[in-house]
């Protein structure tokens, strides 16, 4: 017994691998929990490298299984998520991040590998099942206080805000429920699935819950269909307005965060126009957002509350939109080509992988889960899932040794970042501990920028250390490179402050302008010109502004707000005004 236990136990973890469940469990949960400071940003570096590592793994065990065949079966859900990610992918090229590429390229091969009618599709949900409830449990102690958080949300999980944490527990949903309704311990399974929504409901998700009771309604309607069939008019017009009232009460239930999104969608509509047909390019939305809302607030377009309510964004909270304005027509008609494929496939729609699509569907009109490593792969593992009604068009032997060069590469790629990554993260404690740059720290940094690998918050990081310790020039050179990419309100007000160091009035002045623009209801801008106007003896100007410091709405009340509205009224004094 003692001789067969061991190889009793070989056997099963040798049968894991062989089914993938070790790489699938490992792929599931560091995209999903893993948190560390190993880099500057903490929440989704780790989870994106996790999840290239993982795809490598997954690739060297098919390719060390010499035994199975990697067969994959050519149909149109094949073809259409392959084009679209092709399409995706092309564009990703002309970004400066080669980083995105690395991720792209690991995402359809991921897909590729899950396509393999070997994958225990069962033990995979049943996984994700169990790991909605261990997340619902993890956030449930954060609400209570158990485990501190590093945030002033009450929950966010292991992501940085509660969108993350909501968009995890919500994809795991749907998994959970579908055992809920058969098999043994069903009373058990609906006390887990209540957990998962008194958690989300928990974070002030409010795109969570509408999501969780749409895919609850449709689930229950799907399943138990002919049940209501005859009563099916009173129930689909009771369920129908269950959700509007439920979606205008969670839109007053925040008013000023829905006017918020609003305001940000009718700006972004503005992206749209010049280049409809192919978008203006991945990740153009950050560099070309706020200008376009300062052009908007600055018209007569807008009002007082819009004005108001302006903030900096990053994120046009609809992923649609971002599709259109980024990807251009021609990304959303590859992205309904692969919408056709699944309604195509040959799956009842009250199956997981199914309402699973349907929730992140939701989430995208609302919020931006696409922004996480977790969604990404529950899509692919989803797209995956599916069957084709129709024959293949043909099966095809996944070549191998093509197969290693691809992961060769990615590995090359990803090693390269990680370096970079880390070799940033250690210069800035460095920096940090010794309150600014040394000679040594700074030739770091230059050789860094040198060896950039395309992250533009490394370009900020950069040139706000150089800024530190006075090095004006140099620092406003980075900061226009980095204006490229991200262009802020925070980015304005540092080159303007540098201008302002520098002297450079006129530049200086046009900065705080346009972060004015940008952010209407901030009063550092309106600060930084009445310094800008008392340096350069421009009193009218000066005078003016001064006026409008003190008589300034305050949106949120802060010792900052007083301190500069105080430094207002001393000037004034000082003119006897």
């Amino acid at each position: 017994m003692q001789i067969q236990t061991p190889s009793f136990i070989f056997c099963k973890l040798r049968q894991l691998f062989s089914d993938n469940v070790f790489t699938f469990s490992f792929l599931l949960i560091t995209t999903l929990y893993l948190s560390a400071d190993w880099f500057m940003d903490r929440y989704f570096m780790p989870k994106n490298i996790s999840f290239v590592v993982g795809i490598i793994l997954w690739g060297g065990i098919c390719i060390g299984n010499w035994k199975r065949k990697i067969r994959l079966s050519v149909d149109f859900l094949f073809l259409s998520f392959t084009v679209f990610m092709g399409y995706v992918f092309v564009c990703s090229l002309f970004t400066s991040q080669y980083i995105h590429s690395v991720y792209i390229v690991s995402g359809w091969i991921l897909f590729v590998l899950m396509r393999n009618r070997k994958n225990p599709t069962e033990t995979f949900n049943s996984i994700l099942a169990v790991v909605g409830v261990l997340s619902a449990l993890y956030g449930l102690l954060q609400y209570v206080g158990c485990i501190e958080i590093q945030s002033y949300f009450p929950v966010t999980g292991s992501f940085d805000n509660p969108a993350g944490f909501a968009a995890s527990i919500v994809l795991c949903y749907p998994f959970l429920l579908c055992h809920s309704s058969n098999g043994k311990r069903r009373t058990f399974k609906v006390m887990a699935c209540l957990l998962l929504i008194i958690v989300v409901i928990l974070s002030g998700s409010r795109t969570g819950v509408l999501t969780l009771c749409v895919v609850t309604l449709l689930f229950y309607a799907l399943r138990y269909r002919k049940l209501i069939h005859k009563r099916r008019i009173f129930l689909i017009s009771g369920g129908a307005l269950f959700l509007i009232s439920l979606f205008i009460g969670l839109i007053y239930l925040k008013p000023a965060s829905a006017s918020g999104r609003v305001l940000i969608w009718k700006v972004s509509a503005g992206l749209c126009k010049e280049h409809i047909i192919q978008g203006n390019g991945l990740g153009s939305f950050k560099a070309d957002y706020m200008p376009e809302q300062a052009k908007y607030l600055s018209s007569s377009h807008a009002d007082e509350s819009d004005r108001i309510l302006a903030g900096n964004t990053n994120y046009p909270f609809n992923e649609y939109l971002l599709l259109l304005i980024e990807q251009g027509l021609i990304g959303i008609a590859l992205f309904l080509l692969s919408l056709i494929a699944v309604f195509r496939s040959n799956v009842a729609f009250d199956t997981p992988a199914i309402l699973t699509l349907v929730s992140i569907a939701i989430f995208s009109c609302f919020s931006y889960p696409f922004k996480y490593t977790f969604v990404w792969f529950m899509i692919i593992y989803c797209f995956a899932s599916l069957n084709q009604r129709e024959v293949a068009l043909r099966t095809i032997r996944f070549n191998k040794p093509f197969l290693l060069i691809i992961l060769f590469i990615l590995c090359f790629f990803l090693i390269k970042n990680i370096i970079f990554e880390r070799t940033w993260k250690r210069i800035s404690l460095v920096a940090e501990k010794n309150n600014g740059l040394l000679d040594n720290e700074l030739s770091v940094f230059t050789k860094l920028y040198d060896e950039w690998n395309g992250n533009p918050y490394f370009l900020y990081n950069y040139a706000s250390e150089l800024k530190n310790v006075e090095l004006y020039k140099q620092s406003v050179n980075i900061f226009l490179h980095c204006e490229s990419y991200i262009n802020t309100y925070d980015l304005q007000m540092q080159l303007a402050d540098n201008y302002y160091q520098m002297e450079c009035w006129e530049e200086a002045e046009r900065r705080y302008k346009l972060a004015q623009c940008m952010c209407p209801s901030r009063f550092l801008p309106l600060q930084g010109l009445l310094r800008v106007y008392v340096k350069s003896d421009n009193c009218i100007l000066a005078e003016r502004i001064a006026l409008e410091i003190i008589n300034k709405r305050i949106k949120i009340p802060s010792y900052t707000v007083t301190i500069i509205q105080e430094e207002a009224r001393n000037y004034l004094r000082k003119k006897n005004i």
